[in-house]
Parts: structure tokens; sequence; C-alpha cells
């Protein structure tokens, strides 16, 4: 695969919880809210994928499974070429239940016996298998999420070109380490996706996503991840690879936007909009281009139609 889906033929839907009002202080996930943020920036991000900010919906501390459902469902209308659905928060099941369902807490689930206050996975089952698209991509993010595969083959995952990616196997917890940035999981898809993979092709696809994560986090010793790809599933096209080079050597455009990533890693905002101004004013295309695409995300419409019509 050497192109992406057509970003405005497409759309993705992010979910995450990171406060429980019937959970102890210890069972919260402050770090889901900056992940899931996060994954959103790199996905409307033009050197990434280039999805619309308006393609890209973010429930943060959704209500319900009914506010889930009715995003998804209209998401999956919408989406002609690519739907991506994403969830972080607790995961639960039912030990009571056997071959229990995965199910996906909302803010005022408990544990253990909680599940009536989440959302079974079945219900994203549903909505991916009846979605228009040529591919689809589920993310989970929470613990036990590997009961997504199997329940997947007969379900979702049956669709053609249709992948699925967890942080964990189903009898597995996932991780969210104390003092990290971003959950363990989200973290190494996050670092993968806005740095890139040396040596692989432009346009990384789901199964070449999934094993460099998988060896992220091998080496730290955390949880391994799981994948399933059904039919042309595992080569579901998700990002341009940052990290790729032409024959010819490194490129201007793809160093600048490298340096501004790394600053921006560091913490150096300023410095790092700095970097990519001088860009933009030196009629560098691409950065022109990066530059132009965050300025209407943030409104100024103006500004960013000024920068396109440089010759």
């Amino acid at each position: 695969m050497t192109s992406l889906p057509d970003p405005a033929r497409s759309r993705a839907l992010l979910v995450g919880v990171s406060a429980y009002r019937n959970m102890a202080a210890d069972r919260q996930l402050p770090t889901v809210e900056a992940g899931l943020y996060r994954l959103a920036d790199l996905l409307c991000d033009e050197q990434i994928w280039g999805l619309p900010a308006g393609h890209c919906t973010v429930l943060h501390q959704p209500a319900s499974a009914d506010d889930i459902v009715t995003a998804l469902r209209a998401a999956a209308a919408q989406a002609h070429d690519a739907l991506v659905f994403y969830y972080a928060g607790h995961g639960l099941m039912d030990p009571a239940v056997r071959d229990g369902e995965l199910h996906l807490a909302m803010p005022d689930a408990y544990e253990p016996g909680g599940t009536h206050l989440a959302m079974g996975y079945m219900h994203v089952r549903r909505e991916l298998a009846m979605s228009r698209g040529s591919w689809r991509m589920v993310i989970l993010d929470c613990c036990w999420s590997g009961l997504a595969l199997p329940a997947g083959v007969t379900g979702a995952a049956a669709v053609d070109g249709t992948a699925v990616l967890t942080a964990t196997a189903a009898t597995r917890k996932a991780l969210a380490p104390p003092g990290e940035r971003y959950p363990a999981f989200t973290g190494a898809l996050i670092d993968t996706l806005g740095s890139g993979i040396p040596g692989r092709p432009q346009v990384l696809d789901a199964g070449t996503v999934y094993q460099h994560v998988k060896d992220r986090l091998a080496k730290g010793g955390r949880p391994r991840p799981q994948f399933l790809g059904t039919g042309d599933g595992a080569r579901t096209p998700l990002a341009h690879n940052l990290a790729y080079r032409q024959a010819d050597g490194p490129q201007p455009a793809a160093d600048t936007a490298r340096r501004v990533r790394e600053l921006r890693r560091a913490g150096q905002y300023r410095e790092a909009d700095e970097l990519q101004q001088e860009a933009a004013a030196s009629g560098e295309p691409e950065s022109l281009r990066r530059r132009a695409g965050e300025l209407r995300r943030i409104g100024r419409y103006a500004d960013a139609a000024g920068l396109e019509d440089q010759p």
C-alpha cells in the first residue's frame, strides 16, 4: 500500500475515560486524557494523515454508552474510505459469565460487578460491521482488551479490511504508569506515529505499526499488545512514516518537521513554533502546508489562506 485513505472521506472517533466517580483514587486514569488528545493531533497532522479536524471526534468522559454509539454510528455512515475507533479507560469483564464480553467502562462504572454501567464491545462490533468504508481500525487501550479479538472473528473483524489492535491479551491488565505522560500502550503508539519507523516503507500499515509497538513495549517489560487483521486488515494503511528516507538522502522538509516534533516533546513550544514559522517564511513547501493546516485548526483562516497563496 503506497497511499493512505482519503482524509476527506474518512472519520475517526476517539473515546477516553480518565475519571471514575465510583472508583478509588488509585483507579483513576489521568494520563488517558493527554493520550486521547495527542492521538487526535497526530491523526489530524498533515505529515501523518491529515484528517480534517471536523472528521475526528473526541469524546472525553462520555455520559453514557449511547453517546458513543450515536457518535460511532454517525462516523460509520460518513466514512466512505476509512473508519478509526479508539477507546482508552478501564476495561471490565464479569467473572461470573463464562467467555465474558469485554465492556468499556463509562464514568459511573465500578469494580467488581459494574458492567451494567459500561458499554459492551459488541455494540462497537455492530457499528463497524455496518460501516461502508474500505478500511476499519479499532484500537483499545484497556484491561482485558484482548477479549475483543476472539469475538471480532465473527463480528467486525470478519469484514474484510478490518484491523483490531489491543493493549493486552484477554487475561491481562493494561498499564498506566504513574508519572508518565500517557498510558503505556497509547504512549508507544504515539511515539511510533510521531517519530516513524526507520527502514520501513513510506506508508505504515497496521501490522507494521503493531510489530513496532510490541517491540517497544517488550523492551520495557510491559504488557504485550495483540493484533488481528482479517483479509487485508493487516495491511490497513495507518500513517505516513516520518522516518522514511528517499534513496537520495534526507529531505529538508522532513528534517524540519522532525526537529519541530523534538522541540515540542521537550516542552519547548515557543522554539518549535518559531522554527516552523521560519521554514514557512523561507517558502519550504511542506512547512508552508503544515503551518497553514495548524492555523486553520485554531481558526486563523485568513492567515492560512495567505500562506497557501504564496507562489
